[in-house]
C-alpha cells in the first residue's frame, strides 16, 4: 500500500503537515467529510475544507493536497 501524506501550501513551497495533523485529515478525507482539526502545525485548530481543498487557520487559507 502506498504511503499517503498530506501538504499545504505555504507561499512557494508545499510543506508537510505533523504527524497528528496527516492522521486527522486522511480519517476526514476516507469518510468525506469536513472538520475542524487539532494539531501542532496549526495550534488551537484548523477547519479542513474538502469542498476547497484548503486549511482555514486564523483567517488564513492554505491550499492542501494529498500526496501518495
Amino acid at each position: 500500500m502506498a504511503t499517503v501524506q498530506w501538504i499545504y501550501a505555504n507561499g512557494s513551497e508545499w510543506v508537510s503537515l505533523d504527524i497528528t495533523a496527516q492522521q486527522q485529515i486522511e480519517q476526514l478525507w476516507v469518510h468525506h467529510s469536513s472538520a475542524w482539526i487539532n494539531c501542532r502545525t496549526f495550534p488551537g485548530g484548523a477547519y479542513v475544507d474538502f469542498d476547497v481543498m484548503e486549511i482555514k487557520f486564523q483567517d488564513y487559507g492554505y491550499a492542501i493536497a494529498r500526496r501518495c
